[in-house]
């Protein structure tokens, strides 16, 4: 077990992240990070998801929390800023990931993002083939393909991690939600249906601010963060979401010449990726597939009702 024998500072100021953003993914975790980096006294992780107690490092013997974690992904932080967050959507699935965090900081806050399973994978399948992790444009072939990639065949290339791909297990939203209880203690964990986010972002948005104790910074504006998403042209979403290597990082304004130029084709890959993406509505979810997916996560969902002490039986039938 990894030991630390004195908490990490920033600025000479002792702190740890107050509080993780856990998901499940495509809950709104990304629109919630978005309005909570905002706020004076919060300063989110860069990048949103570090997904850092996944890695292997984060249980390395050679870890250094300070100079592996803090520096890494909050040096941008000031003074300012008493709270820290961030929103690795993976830790929800990881049992080990949750312990570590918990060993690191027993006060640690999670924020859990829910959805109903059947519009929640549509929705992640949609991502996942943006960002190239998945090659099956069709869901339901994908959602056919679930036995096969777990033994390693037909898995796309540019897939990261095959258990991105295993759709099912993503889905088993009750099951995590009641691992994360188990683990962390109710008190500690703030559950918010995506329904409710959608339908009144403000009060939600207060909720969270309470729960992690920050001031109600007066925030009324709530735009939506991001939409369906689809790219033109499959090569060149390859090329700018997995770029060679002078397009990585951006520099000091007085660098010398050569990284200047590296920084000036980065912003060249922002735009012809901005180029290379159409927003558009999804399409509706055929009444054939909704059915399996309602079938095969109803379990689920009614454990979710049972845990939150909410009926969410429309998440079945509707």
């Amino acid at each position: 077990m990894t030991t630390f024998n004195r908490q990490p500072t920033i600025h000479g100021v002792r702190t740890l992240p107050t509080f993780f953003i856990v998901g499940a993914p495509r809950c709104g975790t990304t629109a919630m990070s978005r309005y909570l980096s905002k706020h004076p006294k919060i300063c989110f992780a860069r990048p949103k998801e570090p997904h850092f107690f996944t890695s292997p490092l984060a249980t390395s013997d050679t870890l250094n929390l300070q100079r592996d974690y803090i520096e890494r992904f909050y040096g941008h932080c000031s003074h300012e800023n008493r709270i820290l967050g961030e929103g690795s959507v993976s830790y929800l699935y990881s049992k080990d990931a949750l312990e570590h965090i918990l060993r690191i900081n027993p006060n640690a806050r999670f924020i859990v993002m829910l959805r109903s399973p059947v519009a929640m994978l549509q929705s992640y399948h949609a991502r996942l083939l943006y960002i190239l992790q998945e090659d099956v444009g069709d869901f339901r072939q994908a959602w056919q393909l679930q036995s096969l990639r777990a033994q390693g065949r037909r898995v796309p290339p540019t897939c990261s991690d095959p258990r991105h791909l295993q759709y099912t297990e993503i889905g088993r939203l009750g099951s995590y939600l009641e691992q994360i209880f188990s683990l962390a203690g109710r008190q500690r964990c703030h559950v918010i249906v995506f329904d409710d986010f959608i339908s009144d972002p403000s009060t939600t948005y207060r909720g969270v601010l309470s729960f992690i104790g920050a001031k109600d910074d007066g925030r009324s504006v709530f735009s939506p963060v991001r939409s369906n998403r689809r790219y033109r042209s499959r090569w060149l979403q390859r090329l700018v979401k997995r770029p060679p290597t002078l397009f990585v990082g951006g520099v000091h304004p007085h660098a010398p010449k050569s990284e200047r130029k590296r920084s000036l084709l980065k912003r060249a890959q922002k735009r012809l990726q901005n180029w290379n993406t159409i927003n558009e509505p999804r399409a509706k979810l055929d009444s054939r597939m909704h059915r399996e997916l309602a079938q095969t996560f109803r379990g689920e969902i009614m454990k979710l009702s049972e845990l939150l002490e909410r009926d969410l039986s429309h998440w079945v039938d509707g």
